[in-house]
């Protein structure tokens, strides 16, 4: 039976691998975003500097961005089932550990490694790759519904950790949150996971799998990794594609950092920080959604422009917000339009790059990209927690925000359509 016609039917098994993807994404956002929350609760206790523990988020996505592609050739060779789950265990036992935390070592250990080996497996790159096994018809839609998982974690998980810290303490919080994910996320991944569809595989790709002999298959993740890098490093689009992911590591991860407690220091109560990190994450939905609908039809490289725009506005309202009005409706508007914005450069990312580079090597190449969201995600954190304990304000931080984002308008007009110019890669 035809993949596409199995799509539109609502028993098709992928749609209950989107169901889990979802659900994994949800928790898995919102351990990153927790940061921003458990930040400021650990300068109140032990005085810290923003820019030491800022070193550490760092620290998660450097490991993260260099063990990708490892993780994606692992992944290719035993399938979704036997990676992903162990994301959520690994992060769980991470954030669990959190509440044992008494030095600053100890927070590079457990953000720094744990998350960042948990985030490797069941992160954005591995449901990237994930999707297309499931899905070509409505690629752009089926992403869209997963990449807005972290939306639906934020606004439940970010507040009800704000609750959970003041009433019971952070160390309390941060033990819930890994429990959830080590009793509840970890074996619905084990249970339900399946690797790919077994009515989606073109026959093209079936003629190029038979060719493969046993000396291929037997190749170390090393000499795979190497081959990839050689089939793409002359790609114009991956170059292009490595840069965006870059900026959006840098944009997305500075902002999560560092908004909780840069909303306190704009006169935000602890409670109504927590909302607006909430809320951004929550209108991740809209724009993950909409702009992962709205690009198969006009495309992946108009509508990332345009995600990328109100991004860029984000920043800039982020910028005034001190010169406005305290606690003014203003916050509660930079979470709607940077939820909006992030969630759509995240789904339109992950379909473009689908489209771009099909077959057998997506995950390693997902694993690859993966390494400039990494670099930029460990560089926008540290240079915002240093940047504020110098000179007291993100100023430049939010002006390098606003130049990459400009960067990214100007280069998805460079992108290559979803049905031209595709780029594959199949051993």
């Amino acid at each position: 039976m035809n993949i596409k016609n199995n799509e539109n039917k609502f028993t098709y098994y992928g749609w209950l691998i989107v169901v889990l993807s979802f659900l994994t994404l949800s928790t898995h956002g919102s351990a990153r975003m927790s940061f921003s929350l458990f930040q400021v609760a650990l300068i109140d206790e032990y005085g810290w500097s923003r820019g030491a523990l800022g070193g550490a988020f760092s620290l998660m996505m450097v490991l993260y961005a260099l063990i990708g592609p490892f993780i994606g050739s692992f992944f290719e060779k035993y399938g979704a089932r036997a990676v992903i789950p162990l994301g959520s265990i690994i992060i769980g036992i991470g954030l669990s550990g959190g509440y044992f935390i008494s030095a600053i070592w100890h927070v590079y250990f457990l953000i720094g490694i744990f998350l960042s080996v948990g985030q490797a497996c069941s992160g954005f790159a591995m449901h990237s790759a994930l999707m297309p096994l499931w899905f070509s018809k409505k690629r752009g839609l089926a992403t869209g519904i997963v990449f807005s998982g972290p939306g639906i974690g934020a606004i439940f998980l970010i507040p009800a950790l704000e609750y959970i810290m003041r009433i019971y303490g952070w160390r309390n919080a941060t033990l819930f949150f890994g429990l959830l994910l080590i009793l509840i996320i970890g074996p619905s991944n084990f249970i339900f996971m399946r690797n790919k569809s077994t009515t989606f595989d073109s026959r093209q790709e079936k003629e190029q799998s038979k060719k493969l002999n046993l000396k291929q298959k037997k190749k170390t993740s090393f000499s795979e990794i190497l081959k990839v890098i050689q089939n793409v490093k002359n790609s114009k689009q991956f170059w292009i594609l490595g840069f965006m992911n870059f900026s959006i590591g840098i944009f997305s991860n500075t902002i999560v950092s560092q908004l909780q407690i840069y909303m306190i220091d704009v006169k935000y109560s602890m409670s109504n920080a927590a909302i607006i990190l909430g809320m951004s994450g929550f209108f991740r939905i809209t724009g993950s959604l909409f702009s992962g609908w709205i690009s198969d039809y006009i495309g992946r490289k108009y509508t990332m422009a345009i995600v990328s725009a109100i991004s860029l506005s984000s920043v800039m309202l982020l910028i005034l917000i001190p010169f406005l009005q305290e606690n003014s409706y203003w916050g509660y508007f930079f979470g709607i339009i940077f939820g909006i914005g992030g969630g759509g450069l995240t789904s339109c990312y992950a379909a473009q790059s689908a489209d771009t580079f099909q077959g057998k090597q997506l995950g390693i190449i997902m694993g690859l990209l993966q390494i400039f969201y990494g670099v930029g995600g460990a560089t926008g954190p540290l240079l915002a927690g240093f940047n504020h304990d110098i000179t007291g304000n993100y100023m430049l931080s939010f002006i390098v925000l606003i130049i990459m984002l400009s960067g990214m308008i100007l280069g998805c007009f460079s992108l290559s359509n979803k049905d031209k110019n595709k780029l594959k890669f199949i051993s």
